[in-house]
């Protein structure tokens, strides 16, 4: 007896031990899982989110599952992460519980996505109650989101304008209130309200910017300016930026937009900008590493990889961009857009005028496709394929070919005298039909 006594002992021990060891590793899991989450990083938030165990009796599953709630909101799932929210138990709008200050704010933002106005009263009262104690603001933001989405115009107007002046002695409180005006596009009525801010919010650096970005919105370039002076932050410098845009001094606002990209790296306004200003500057090597910021990976990776091959064959790196628009193609299930034809064509030119293993079927394929789609030089080159062995080479090729000096584009512009042709009879057709009617013997 003493023996099976203490050997469920030992067997109790190691089960315990296995079972913490588990539920150390979860929740080391799930902190990495938070801290991706936080830095953007939603595939690896992902991947350390599927090593944590599903367990309804764990205390860390209602964690988990808020994370995946969150990746899916940031994804625009909006459906799919309020399910996952009410997988969570004791969550309920109703009768709240352990978890429901947790996450119905989250489950109202996704509300408000997919217009369940249901969902967003049922949850607005007793979310404001749960969550006040957190909010310095007294829940400021969501009750005028809410108000904006169920159109309460009366309510958002005391929100925006007669209940904030008291309250605009504060810095935090006054920089929520800029904010709103810009996310409601209200900048006219907001800055004719200047006056309501205190002198001491005015020296706040933060401040300056919102106000600066809210005459850059309503044109006022010069007083934007003004705000920012002195100011190197990594909004002043979009303001600047997009300031040069609007001169079209690309290199200048390039500048503007690398220093914010430099202060802070995730600046999806600077990189939007910065993108395009790459191509227009011939700034390709830059483009390239712009396009690699992860910052990029909430947009669809299909545009950003036709971006890629795109600034890989002007830099005439024609074999990265040939294994790039490889991968591209599976993307589309050998569907694309005309613009990748185009270039893979072209790749398809260019790898030919230097290989041995030149595919000129693929080329004649390639120049085809585009060639359906309407691309007229694409056409020219389909037909070019088939009277040269290797037109790539051909292209390529430094030796002065034969050139018609009459023929010009100016030439081809003039209109031209149509001289009918002139056929000479060598043998006269009423001479065939007598000889062949002597030759007929009739009956």
């Amino acid at each position: 007896m003493k023996f099976y006594t203490s050997t469920f002992f030992l067997i109790l021990t190691i089960a315990l031990s296995f079972s913490v060891l588990a539920r150390e590793s979860d929740t080391e899991n799930l902190s990495r899982a938070k801290f991706k989450l936080i830095s953007g990083d939603i595939s690896m938030t992902q991947y350390y989110l599927d090593q944590v165990l599903e367990d309804k009796l764990s205390q860390l599953t209602p964690v988990k599952k808020r994370y995946q709630a969150i990746i899916e909101f940031i994804k625009g799932n909006h459906k799919k992460s309020n399910l996952i929210l009410n997988e969570i138990p004791e969550a309920d709008g109703k009768t709240g519980g352990i978890y429901y200050g947790q996450i119905c704010l989250l489950k109202i933002l996704n509300a408000i996505a997919i217009n369940d106005i249901d969902v967003i009263k049922v949850n607005q009262k007793l979310c404001e109650e749960r969550t006040l104690k957190f909010s310095s603001n007294d829940q400021f933001w969501l009750d005028t989101v809410i108000k904006l989405k169920l159109k309460n115009k009366d309510g958002l107007k005391k929100n925006l304008i007669l209940d904030n002046e008291s309250n605009l002695s504060e810095e935090e409180m006054t920089k929520l209130w800029l904010k709103t005006g810009l996310y409601l596009n209200r900048e006219q009525d907001f800055l004719n309200l200047l006056t309501m801010i205190s002198d001491e919010s005015f020296q706040s650096k933060r401040i300056a910017e919102l106000i600066g970005f809210m005459y850059l919105r309503h044109g006022n370039n010069e007083k934007a300016l003004a705000f920012i002076e002195g100011i190197d932050s990594a909004n002043a410098e979009n303001i600047r930026g997009n300031i040069n845009l609007q001169k079209k001094e690309y290199e200048l606002a390039f500048g503007h937009f690398k220093l914010s990209l430099q202060k802070k790296q995730d600046s999806l306004n600077a990189l939007e900008r910065s993108i395009p200003l790459t191509w227009i500057l011939h700034q390709y090597d830059e483009g390239l590493v712009m396009l690699n910021n992860p910052t990029l990976q909430k947009i669809d990776y299909k545009k950003i990889r036709s971006l890629k091959i795109a600034y890989l064959t002007k830099l005439k790196k024609f074999e990265e961009a040939d294994k790039e628009i490889a991968a591209l193609m599976i993307q589309f299930n050998n569907r694309p857009p005309n613009d990748v034809n185009i270039i893979a064509s072209y790749l398809s030119l260019m790898r030919g005028s230097t290989e041995k293993n030149y595919d000129r079927r693929l080329s004649e394929e390639l120049a085809e496709k585009a060639c359906r789609s309407f691309d007229g030089l694409n056409c020219w080159i389909a037909l070019k394929l088939t009277q040269w062995e290797n037109l790539g080479k051909t292209i390529k090729r430094d030796e002065e070919t034969f050139i018609d000096k009459s023929i010009s584009l100016e030439s081809m512009k003039l209109p031209v005298n149509i001289t009918p042709l002139v056929e000479n009879k060598i043998i006269d057709q009423a001479n065939i039909e007598e000889m062949d009617s002597k030759l007929v013997r009739l009956k």
